[in-house]
This record gives C-alpha cells, sequence and structure tokens, in this order.
C-alpha cells in the first residue's frame, strides 16, 4: 500500500505549484472525488506530472483519514491548513534554489520555468514583474507565450499585475513594451507597466534586476530574463524565497514609485 503524505506538507505543494484554487474548485464542485480516476486527476492537475503525483497523494489521505467528510468539507480542512501553513511560513521563511542549465547527476534544484510558472499561476492579488529583457519574436527565441499568457491569466481573473521593465532598445530592434504588446492577448489591457526613466547622457544605465513576487509573499530573484535561453538553456541561477523578503521587496519598489524613479513607461 502507498504511503499516506502529511497534510500540511502536500498542501503548500499544491500552493508553491499554483494549483491550490483549482483543487479547491474542484472538491467543492465534486469533479474531484475520493474514487476519482487518472483521467480526472491529471485534468484537475492541468497535465503536470508533480501536480498530479501530490494529488493522488492527497487522494490517499483523504480516503485514509478523512473518508467521511465529503469534497466541499475536504476543501474546508485544506484551506484552514493552508492558512495555518502561511502563517507559519511568515514567521518562518523558506528558501529554494533554481537553476537553469545542463542536469547534472545527484543535483535535483527546480527548473527556473518551472517555478516561474508556479508563483505566477499561485498569485491571488497581487503580482509584481521586474525584468530587463523580454524576448520577442525578433530575437528568435520567443518560447515564452507561456510565461506572458500566465502573468495575462492572473490579471484576467483579478490579480493586480505590476510590470516593471527596462525601456532600453534591444538588440533586435524592439523595447520591452513594444514585445510584450505584441505577445499580450489583443482583447485584454496591458497590465500597469512602469519603468526607470534615465536621461540619454546615461547609455550604459540598465534596469537590469530580475524579480518575481506573488501576494507580496512568494518572491523568485534570479539572474534569468524572460526568454527561452534564460528560462531553459544558459545557465541561469536564482533563490526562491517565502515569508516577509516578498514584501520588502514589493514595499522597495513602492517605495521607488513614490519617489519617482520608476515611473510609466510610456
Amino acid at each position: 500500500m502507498s504511503e499516506v503524505p502529511e497534510l500540511a506538507p502536500t498542501v503548500l505543494r499544491l500552493i508553491d505549484a499554483g494549483a491550490f484554487p483549482s483543487t479547491v474548485e474542484a472538491l467543492r464542485s465534486g469533479r474531484l472525488g475520493q474514487r476519482s480516476g487518472p483521467a480526472t486527476i491529471g485534468a484537475v492537475a492541468s497535465g503536470r506530472p508533480g501536480v498530479t503525483t501530490t494529488l493522488q497523494g492527497l487522494q490517499r489521505l483523504w480516503s485514509a483519514r478523512y473518508s467521511a467528510t465529503d469534497g466541499p468539507g475536504f476543501a474546508d480542512v485544506l484551506e484552514a491548513v493552508a492558512e495555518g501553513a502561511k502563517l507559519e511560513r511568515t514567521a518562518h521563511p523558506t528558501t529554494e534554489v533554481v537553476w537553469t542549465g545542463p542536469k547534472v547527476e545527484g543535483s535535483y534544484l527546480r527548473a527556473t520555468r518551472q517555478v516561474v510558472q508556479d508563483i505566477i499561476s499561485g498569485a491571488q492579488q497581487e503580482l509584481l514583474v521586474v525584468g530587463y529583457w523580454i524576448a520577442g519574436h525578433g530575437d528568435q527565441e520567443c518560447n515564452n507565450r507561456d510565461v506572458i499568457g500566465l502573468i495575462a491569466n492572473a490579471a484576467a481573473r483579478g490579480v493586480s499585475v505590476t510590470m516593471v521593465l527596462d525601456s532600453g532598445e534591444k538588440t533586435y530592434g524592439k523595447n520591452n513594451r513594444d514585445v510584450l504588446a505584441e505577445l499580450w492577448p489583443s482583447d485584454q489591457a496591458l497590465p500597469e507597466l512602469l519603468t526607470w526613466e534615465l536621461p540619454d547622457t546615461e547609455k550604459h544605465l540598465k534596469l537590469h534586476a530580475k524579480v518575481l513576487v506573488a501576494d507580496r509573499a512568494d518572491a523568485l530573484v534570479t539572474s534569468a530574463n524572460l526568454t527561452m535561453h534564460a528560462l531553459d538553456r544558459n545557465m541561469e541561477m536564482g533563490v526562491r524565497v517565502t515569508g516577509t523578503a516578498g514584501r520588502r521587496i514589493s514595499d522597495h519598489f513602492t517605495l521607488l514609485r513614490q519617489q519617482g524613479i520608476v515611473a510609466e513607461y510610456r
């Protein structure tokens, strides 16, 4: 018989993967039950193998320890555990090293693209994206429609999205605002766009930070741009931090705006 996992770590894995809201919805609607088969679990997981495995463990735990609880009742249990787990994380931040590059035997660092997708998917209220380079079709490495699509989906579901982007022209003749407009859904307004306005005499200054923060609590600070090479092929490294660091990063960029250091990207 498969081992039954603990509830709190399982809930945290779903939160980190951005799959907690969809899991709760599936439980409340009756789409996910104690006897749901692989096809249903895979659909709730949106085809992601790691989330599928976590949901299978959650299903075993439900049957073993909460068998008398229906789907909505189990969703209530998960939400209560999630609130407690978030408070614990705030008091005791966690870190995770994130990597783009060749796979190394004996190392199990998670991929940058996967972590970026998880943080964006998990955002419920606020999403801050800070970046130097968004790849467009002109530089022949625009394998980031999924990331831009997830940011657009977050905005569509009511998340307040702010993007702070370098405004300099890139090697293929476009700037980040033009590229974002090219990739963004045509029927949806662009998110709030800010930039560091530099005088024409400062040719070598750049807004070079690469940061992602969801809900002021889940942050990734990385060397990786939003390009295919940075997300999939270069050697890039970052650290994902949960807890107070996300709030401090968000507060810092709020102060940058209040003091006029970053302003509307025109």
